[in-house]
């Protein structure tokens, strides 16, 4: 990857420079040092030093606020437009779909307030279609408000580029659930994935009772778009998208999402002080795992769907509890959720999180024991945005695809020789 680096550390270094710089060409104009007035000068020299000590004093204050502002616009500008209207599919473990709901995500600005913007989920309940000409279609909503957000305090959101990521959050029932979203033009695509606490019944004294993991159950998918209507066939065909838009109603063949692609992508690291910038100009063959849909473990949950959707998730999230060679489960450190999407056959959009959970037990004050762990948090988040640079080159994608495979297959023959089990929801000793 080679690309350049936009720090707001520099950025506010940069301002501090370009500030001093004024400052001084006003002092010196002020004090009407084109002559050689000496101690005009001195006192001029004094003054701005003593605003260059305060303006420094607020550095750090400065770069908060600037990452917080930069954060608000991401926001409004990809987010936060309006109504979003969409069908809400439910995927089980085994990728069937369970639940299917028409719903809207609408954002309101408060009246009085427009840097307050509320968020509001609207479920349509029942439905009447009308045959008739001169009538109107009716529908029965149910509003549910959700969260409200200001600058400075969107909650658990984080965005960066036309992506973002909501948590993960943990619920009343114990799931643990992350949203990743990938905006482009007048749509978007919403992916909730869940996963809920998971025991061993072979070893619970070694866990006192507490989770061995999380597993996952379900993912919630949803096409969204500022429209009349959700997205669908019929609404696509009487009132085509213009380009610039989605069409989520289109046939994607496999061979679309291997191509030279080059963009620029944006990430934040909680340790990194904020978010960087990179320019693509060639992507490895590594980092290209959108053309691996089936993921690089044996951990890993995809489904590529209709419409040029792929999402990956962990299957299962490992506690810290266990660590032994000789248990069933290993530990492991990070876990990622991705989600790409090809709105358009030449644009190529990705979102990937990595989420730590049940890494940090807490203990009993007077027993030592364990009685929980910490909350979950995002560890880092890349968004990328790319077009279409070329054909690749060197290879078929035949043989490129049977390759994967071959290598695929025998990673496979070496994990297992590991005696690695992972979870699976018909064993009779997970719960």
């Amino acid at each position: 990857m080679l690309g350049f680096k936009k720090s707001f550390y520099f950025h506010s270094m940069w301002c501090l420079l370009a500030w001093y710089y004024t400052e001084y060409i006003e002092a010196l104009r002020s004090t009407s040092l084109q002559s050689t007035a000496i101690p005009n000068a001195r006192r001029a020299h004094q003054h701005l030093k003593n605003k260059h000590k305060e303006r420094v004093r607020h550095l750090c204050l400065s770069s908060q606020e600037y990452y917080e502002a930069q954060q608000w616009e991401l926001f409004r500008q990809y987010q936060a437009k309006g109504s979003w209207r969409g069908n809400w599919i439910t995927y089980d473990y085994m990728g069937d779909i369970v639940d299917s709901s028409l719903a809207s995500v609408v954002y309101n600005n408060e009246p009085d307030n427009t840097n307050i913007i509320t968020q509001v989920h609207q479920v349509v309940t029942d439905s009447s279609t009308s045959d008739c000409s001169t009538c109107f279609d009716s529908e029965h909503v149910r509003s549910f408000p959700v969260a409200q957000y200001t600058k400075g305090s969107l909650r658990k959101l984080r965005l960066a580029s036309v992506g973002m990521v909501n948590g993960p959050t943990v619920l009343k029932s114990g799931i643990m659930a992350t949203e990743l979203i990938l905006s482009y033009g007048d749509g978007r695509v919403r992916v909730i994935f869940q996963h809920g606490p998971a025991y061993n019944t072979k070893n619970e004294d070694d866990t006192n009772g507490l989770p061995s993991g999380l597993k996952f159950i379900r993912a919630l998918v949803s096409r969204e778009a500022l429209r009349f209507r959700p997205p669908s066939p019929e609404s696509e065909h009487e009132h085509p998208p213009p380009p610039g838009n989605p069409k989520f109603c289109r046939p994607v063949p496999p061979y679309q999402w291997y191509k030279k692609w080059k963009g620029t992508s944006t990430t934040w690291g909680e340790n990194r002080g904020g978010e960087e910038l990179w320019q693509l100009d060639a992507m490895e063959e590594a980092d290209a795992w959108h053309g691996r849909p089936t993921g690089d473990t044996l951990n890993v949950w995809s489904m590529r769907l209709p419409g040029g959707i792929l999402i990956q998730c962990p299957r299962f999230i490992a506690s810290s509890l266990i660590t032994s060679a000789e248990e069933d489960l290993f530990a492991i450190a990070t876990e990622t959720m991705r989600l790409a999407w090809l709105p358009e056959d030449d644009h190529l959009l990705r979102v990937e999180a990595s989420v730590l959970a049940m890494d940090t037990p807490l203990l009993d004050d007077e027993s030592g024991q364990v009685i929980g762990f910490v909350p979950p948090r995002l560890t880092f988040l890349r968004t990328d945005v790319l077009v279409n640079g070329g054909e690749l080159e060197g290879v078929s994608l035949l043989e490129r695809q049977q390759q994967q495979d071959q290598e695929r297959l025998d990673k496979s023959r070496s994990d297992q020789s590991k005696e690695i089990i992972l979870p699976n929801i018909d064993d009779s000793h997970w719960q």
